[in-house]
């Protein structure tokens, strides 16, 4: 019968990385509990028309630029804005 190593005791900076792991699932969790309400409150806003306003005027102005540029007359701080490459799909193969 095998027994069991004895249990670490857990220090100062392991609580604080536990914490922050746990920080950053609440904040997923977050997301995905409000992402329903949040689409259907943007999309009873203008905020799209309002966008698609301004990338009308603007139209050498990429839509990182003009999002980054709401973020900042919003009032939000540190925030960075990226977009990423499309997925590659895989090929079929037969």
């Amino acid at each position: 019968m095998a027994t069991r190593a004895p249990r670490k005791t857990m220090t100062a900076d392991d609580y604080k990385e536990k914490l922050e792991k746990a920080k950053a699932a609440l904040k997923a969790l977050e997301e995905k509990a409000y992402a329903t309400e949040l689409d259907d409150l943007i999309k009873n806003q203008n905020i799209v028309s309002a966008f698609n306003v301004i990338k009308a005027n603007a139209k050498d102005i990429s839509d990182i630029a003009i999002l980054t540029a709401i973020g900042k007359a919003v009032g939000i701080k540190r925030l960075e804005i990226t977009q990423t490459e499309a997925k590659k799909r895989a090929s079929k193969k037969k």
